[in-house]
């Protein structure tokens, strides 16, 4: 069959076809940068999601494999008395050998042990499995070159086992049954391309189907032979001719995948799909593989829809792992020939009208989506309905469809769960973000708040290979913060997040790397808001308890009351001294606590990384002149900025507040230089802005810091005195000596005092004398008035 490579173009364009949003390094992406995106994208769950949807388990069977990472789970079922004995009857020649050295063993596990030496005997010269570049095990190979009569002695004492009682065969029952099958796929192999290779090819699945009896029937199954049991099953179906055409053979998408047939290849996705409802990584690779190869050829995909199973692997497949675009911007060829091929094969024959729908509506087939979506009903439908509304420009019917949405969320143990969790959070997200186009931007921080809450945590997912995740909380933080007033942040949090989540013990070593959630960072996040806005009385009950390690050993109530006492001082003590040294008080609190009191959860101070990088969440102006973004949320935006905007902002405020106490003391004293010389240290320190040039960088103008710095460093040279580490000034501060400040100052006013005196002393006496003389010339013109008659 001719191949398509415009598939292969679209696994290689799917990482780049998605909703792209800016992220920094191991930070969540956010659905609020690129809001148009975040509407648009189509509906989608991860395809390990679907594929272990495609036959959900009905039973108890258990999947136990090697992760892709780590060592295979141990899960003895013997004593180590008895595992012993069986490891030291393993290394005897022959089976009839093992079996007198098993010797004191339950007799199903003796004839096992026997099975097991003449099965390993019997392949001891078939190829191994390769490694691959990372050094794990690649696909099982066909082996023809067994010991044919090792293998019958192999399988006699498989027999012999099975041949027992049910109740005394419960240790290796299952065992034996699943290396009876594998004995016989071994004879199928060899005899492939032959008309004897029906009959072993139908013994061998028989002993599979027995195998997964005998687990349910209470066989031990320590290593998880009955999920196994269906992924070997479905080997013996990928032959074509003398070739099996394994899971390699998919992934390379070799000639023989467009070979096995239509039957063959429905049957082996059915048992594929069973075993991944189990709970099967590797079932999971095989039915990746086969998807893939399968939309690559032409025509193959066509052929197997009529099998619902291979149906719905198909579209989910699409929809999970393959960009629904060509590099030239139209639709996939090959996706667009599968949406017709089941639309074709008739409405009734449709087996997930709702994943259908989203890939249609993926392909900008808008009113095919329309008509899948009269058919079927549920979270996902509902889903794909709010897309195709917003299309339309109705985002009254959008926030309709996305509640119907909501309401019909699944539960978590939901085996025929239309939606994975990680959908869940992403759909409480989108109706977010539609609230917030809308200007609803309560609505927007209850809807962001609610998908933060189900993540748990600070609110965002972190994915371990990729580094990335969805920024949830990110959101919230940002519309708690920038978007909402201080009432409507205050009244929300009052409602929602009444109290901080239970402290661990402070004798608990590890208290202080506990985790906190979502409510705790809202309550403090409002604190340090309130402490900004100035409402002092009202910000101390949202900071933590004191003494609740995970927000460090400062009580950050008293030190925001030590602030604010210091604040109004600064403007209110009785003299002048008093006013500085409050000030100076204010700015040292500001600087050694700012960032736990008076910090902006994301721009400029980035507190929610410890401001270690200036980026990774929240919004910007720039930002915000993309789409879907009111004009109300833009100035709401403009009222909350930082006051100065830079970062690190409360830096900047604790060196004002250090030159403002310096404008109140006696320029010559040591407290004037020294408030200026630790204002000056304060922004010598940095760390410099992003967008701002470094530090001493030529070519450019100085940045704030810089500029700052020398503002203060001028004014003490003008102004100030001598003093020793006045070379080393901005780095080697002393801390100011207000009590010298005010003997300076008294002695200054004294000093002023007797100039004056000096200064004006014959005036002063000339003008007493004129005083005096017209005081007497009154009182004697007084008398004389009275003695006249």
């Amino acid at each position: 069959m001719m191949k398509h490579n415009a598939l292969a173009a679209g696994l290689a364009l799917a990482a780049i076809g998605a909703v792209a949003w800016a992220c920094g390094p191991d930070f969540p992406t956010q659905l609020l940068d690129d809001r148009a995106g975040t509407l648009k994208a189509a509906p989608q769950n991860t395809f390990d999601f679907e594929a272990q949807h495609l036959l959900p388990s009905s039973d108890a069977l258990e999947a136990v494999e090697t992760p892709r990472w780590g060592d295979a789970p141990e899960r003895p079922d013997l004593s180590a008395e008895l595992a012993a004995k069986v490891k030291t009857a393993m290394g005897a020649a022959t089976g009839n050998a093992a079996y007198v050295a098993a010797d004191g063993l339950p007799e199903d596990v003796r004839r096992y042990v026997a099975g097991a030496v003449d099965y390993r005997r019997a392949t001891a010269d078939c190829p191994p499995a390769a490694e691959s570049d990372t050094g794990e095990a690649t696909e099982r190979p066909v082996c023809t070159t067994f010991d044919a009569s090792a293998l019958d002695a192999a399988q006699a004492s498989f027999e012999q086992v099975l041949a027992l009682p049910v109740e005394q065969a419960k240790a290796r029952g299952a065992w034996a049954a699943y290396m009876l099958g594998e004995v016989q796929a071994l004879r199928a192999a060899k005899a492939a391309g032959t008309p004897a290779f029906a009959a072993p090819r139908d013994a061998a699945a028989k002993a599979f189907q027995l195998t997964r009896a005998r687990v349910l029937a209470g066989a031990s199954d320590a290593q998880g032979l009955g999920v196994a049991s269906f992924g070997e099953e479905a080997r013996l179906s990928l032959f074509v001719d003398k070739t099996l055409c394994g899971w390699a053979a998919f992934t390379r998408n070799d000639e023989c995948a467009s070979e096995v047939t239509p039957a063959d290849l429905k049957h082996a996705i059915a048992l594929y799909a069973a075993q991944a409802g189990h709970g099967s990584g590797q079932a999971v690779d095989s039915l990746a593989a086969i998807a893939a190869a399968v939309l690559s050829n032409d025509g193959q995909a066509a052929a197997i829809i009529d099998g619902p199973v291979s149906q719905r692997l198909l579209v989910a497949y699409a929809l999970a792992r393959v960009a629904p675009q060509t590099s030239d911007g139209k639709p996939l060829p090959a996706l667009a020939q599968l949406v017709d091929a089941i639309l074709a094969n008739g409405p009734d024959k449709v087996a997930s009208a709702d994943r259908l729908a989203s890939l249609a509506y993926e392909l900008g087939r808008y009113d095919d989506a329309e008509k899948l979506l009269a058919k079927t009903d549920g979270p996902l439908a509902s889903w794909v309905r709010a897309k195709l509304a917003l299309r339309k420009g109705d985002r009254a019917a959008a926030a309709n469809a996305y509640a119907e949405a909501a309401k019909a969320f699944p539960k978590a143990d939901d085996p025929k769960a239309s939606l994975e969790a990680g959908n869940i959070h992403l759909l409480m997200g989108e109706r977010g973000v539609l609230a917030l186009s809308r200007g609803e931007y309560v609505e927007a921080m209850t809807r962001l708040y609610e998908a933060a809450k189900a993540v748990g945590g600070d609110g965002n997912t972190y994915e371990e290979l990729s580094g990335s995740g969805i920024g949830y909380g990110n959101d919230a933080a940002y519309v708690a913060e920038r978007v909402l007033t201080v009432d409507e942040l205050k009244t929300f949090v009052d409602e929602h997040a009444p109290a901080y989540s239970p402290a661990p013990a402070a004798k608990d070593d590890r208290s202080a790397y506990a985790t906190t959630g979502v409510d705790d960072h809202l309550r403090y996040l409002l604190a340090r808001r309130l402490m900004r806005a100035g409402r002092y009385d009202d910000a101390y009950r949202y900071f933590p308890a004191a003494g609740d390690k995970r927000f460090g050993d400062v009580d950050l109530a008293a030190r925001a009351k030590a602030y604010a006492d210091a604040v109004h001082e600064g403007d209110s003590a009785w003299t002048d001294i008093g006013k500085a040294q409050a000030r100076y008080a204010a700015a040292k609190i500001a600087r050694e606590d700012g960032m736990e009191i008076l910090g902006y959860e994301q721009s400029p101070d980035y507190f929610d990384n410890g401001g270690s990088y200036q980026g990774g969440s929240g919004q910007s102006a720039e930002s915000l002149k993309g789409p879907e973004v009111t004009d109300g949320e833009r100035q709401r935006f403009k009222d909350s900025v930082a006051q100065p905007d830079y970062r690190l902002h409360y830096r900047y405020l604790a060196a004002d507040r250090a030159a403002a106490a310096a404008d109140l003391l006696p320029p010559r004293s040591q407290a004037f230089a020294a408030t200026l010389c630790q204002a000056t240290h304060w922004m010598l320190e940095g760390p410099p802005d992003y967008n701002q040039a470094a530090d001493g960088e030529e070519g450019k103008a100085p940045n704030e810091r810089q500029r700052r710095a020398r503002q203060y460093y001028n004014r003490y040279v003008k102004q100030g005195p001598y003093v020793e580490w006045a070379d080393d000034f901005g780095w080697s501060c002393e801390e100011p000596d207000f009590d010298r400040a005010r003997t300076l100052k008294r002695a200054q006013q004294v000093a002023a005092v007797k100039h004056v005196i000096r200064r004006w002393l014959p005036l002063e006496i000339g003008v007493a004398l004129v005083a005096l003389g017209g005081l007497a010339w009154l009182l004697v013109r007084r008398r004389r008035r009275r003695i006249a008659p």
